[in-house]
């Protein structure tokens, strides 16, 4: 079975390389139109995720879309995904400005007012839209920003996706080891920074909070809620939406009303069930 998924790795790793070697030379139009033309064979040569994918939209939406828009939304999620690796790597090779011009940012007034209190910021976002450019255009607009990242348990593929944020000038921290990635957070939020964090990433095992996902109870990674908690920081939920083939429009929302009732176990859950549902709201309207 070992030798079996090292085959399954090098061949991923090899497809990985000639895309590497593809996008520089096409333009970001170019990058969408092979992005989608992946994700849409991936869509139907990966049947686990299908079924994954197919369970979820029904917790989502029930009986109120049809199977066959399902179908769609599933296809058109793969597109995307692959698509937002490949554009993302894109932006490797181009100037600052033309992100600057493809990526806008809505909501900006409350994030100006969140930095200005001076306790830092969490931004809690999630796996929606190519939510990677969110980082990406915090930091090349010049704001004091980290990223939470979890890298791939491939060795070859975690050191490209480092060398790519490197080269885009992202700040980011590694989820893992736990104690460390708590500690860093910590000190940037404390120096007033902005944090960007991941609430839909599956959690270590023991260190999630269950919360209300589309009605079903759900294991959630706590840690925008938990920091904010300790720290003081306002959390703003944030998400990033396509427009047209290449432009993207990055919305920042006003701060989540934070609840604190002595009992931090239940402050967590009370208030990330709230972050929970801006994300809800996002992916319904991005479908």
């Amino acid at each position: 079975m070992g030798n079996f998924r090292r085959l399954g790795s090098d061949a991923g790793w090899a497809v990985i390389r000639l895309i590497v070697l593809v996008v520089p030379h096409l333009d970001l139009a170019g990058v969408v139109r092979l992005g989608r033309c992946l994700g849409w064979i991936a869509s139907h040569l990966l049947s686990l995720r299908k079924s994954v994918a197919f369970l979820n939209l029904d917790v989502a939406f029930g009986d109120s879309v049809p199977p066959r828009r399902k179908r769609q939304i599933f296809r058109r999620a793969a597109a995307y995904a692959a698509t937002m690796g490949l554009e993302t790597l894109r932006y490797c090779f181009d100037p600052p400005e033309t992100l600057l011009k493809n990526v806008r940012i809505r909501g900006r007034e409350h994030l100006a007012k969140a930095i200005s209190a001076k306790r830092g910021v969490v931004l809690a976002g999630g796996h929606v839209g190519t939510f990677t450019l969110v980082a990406v255009r915090l930091s090349r607009e010049g704001y004091r920003s980290w990223v939470i990242l979890r890298f791939a348990h491939d060795p070859r593929v975690a050191r490209l996706y480092r060398e790519m944020m490197v080269r885009l000038g992202v700040n980011w921290i590694a989820d893992r080891p736990r104690s460390r990635c708590v500690r860093e957070s910590l000190a940037r939020l404390q120096s007033s920074e902005i944090l960007h964090v991941l609430i839909d990433q599956k959690p270590s095992r023991g260190l999630g909070a269950v919360v209300p996902f589309f009605g079903i109870p759900t294991e959630m990674f706590p840690g925008a809620v938990g920091l904010a908690l300790r720290t003081g920081a306002p959390i703003l939920p944030v998400t990033i939406h396509r427009q047209g083939l290449i432009r993207h429009v990055i919305e920042i929302g006003p701060p989540i009303d934070i609840v604190r009732t002595g009992d931090r176990e239940k402050d967590v859950e009370v208030n990330l069930a709230t972050v929970v549902k801006t994300l809800e709201n996002a992916i319904r309207n991005y479908h």
